[in-house]
């Protein structure tokens, strides 16, 4: 029997079927082959870097490791030694209540009235910058200069901010740092019994970076200057408190000359550094670096 007569349905159904698959596999290609094309080169093109990426052995990534847990520590270590933790969330409270501290008005109140009259006073800052932290700033000045008249020191131009009439939300922390080294330089000087402390004077923030390339948020530094004369022994233990006392305090400029009376008193003229710092921001810029 002839093979096509009696097989002709199945094989014009086998010939349509591959002519639809071949159709649909040109269509693909028209369709897609670029876009394939190019999609194999991205994949060959990832591979040769995955391939060229220097990947650290696990041993080297341990000591990386212990290496930036040691440096974190040492930055935390070195931070409680000169300065204030910006990262500790009751920073403010704590410098109000050390402020405080300072003021024969608070001598001998207990710790727990101390903190209430500093988280009130902060309290007074946070609703009103000017009015909360000029109030305070008055108060210190008054028990700081009415206890060194009662002992024939001369407090001169007061603890600073005498120039500054509007304070910014944004620097409360630094008009609470520099706030509470004035009051410590002087209650230092009060209980060292100097001759005179001329001149307390509040310094503006500098344009300079403290740290040139490192991230602003890591280290910030406040300066307070300073004049005051007296004894020879009565300097010391000023300076001696500055460097005794936590947080120690970093000295910018000194300088010290005889006066001209009383005779053996000498003049000391120095720029002191309210430091604070956050160890857990990284240390560099980065904003600046992606911006080389």
């Amino acid at each position: 029997m002839d093979f096509w007569a009696q097989h002709k349905d199945f094989v014009v159904k086998v010939l349509l079927g591959l002519g639809v698959f071949l159709v649909a596999l040109i269509a693909r290609g028209i369709t897609y082959g670029d876009e394939l094309d190019d999609a194999k080169k991205e994949n060959a093109s990832a591979t040769s870097k995955i391939r060229r990426t220097k990947v650290a052995r696990l041993p080297d990534i341990g000591r990386l490791e212990a290496d930036a847990d040691r440096l974190a520590a040492n930055a935390k270590a070195i931070t409680s030694e000169i300065g204030w933790d910006t990262a500790d969330q009751t920073l403010e409270l704590k410098l109000i209540q050390r402020t405080l501290g300072y003021l024969r008005s608070y001598r001998g109140v207990g710790a727990g009235q101390l903190v209430a009259e500093a988280g009130r006073r902060h309290r007074a800052i946070r609703d009103d910058t000017n009015g909360g932290f000029g109030q305070l700033r008055l108060m210190v000045r008054d028990d700081l200069v009415e206890e060194a008249g009662e002992k024939n020191i001369s407090l001169g131009t007061g603890i600073g901010y005498e120039n500054l009439v509007q304070f910014d939300d944004s620097e409360i922390l630094k008009y609470l740092l520099q706030l509470e080294l004035a009051a410590r330089i002087v209650r230092y000087a009060i209980d060292a019994r100097v001759d005179s402390l001329e001149g307390v004077r509040i310094t503006e923030r500098t344009k300079r970076e403290v740290i040139p390339g490192a991230n602003k948020e890591f280290l910030q530094e406040y300066a307070v200057a300073v004049s005051f004369t007296s004894g020879q022994a009565a300097a010391l233990e000023v300076l001696n408190n500055l460097e005794q006392e936590l947080p120690r305090v970093p000295i910018r400029a000194f300088s010290a000359e005889r006066a001209p009376r009383p005779a053996d008193h000498i003049l000391i003229e120095l720029t002191a550094m309210a430091v604070a710092a956050n160890p857990e921001v990284a240390f560099a810029d980065v904003e600046k670096e992606e911006g080389q």
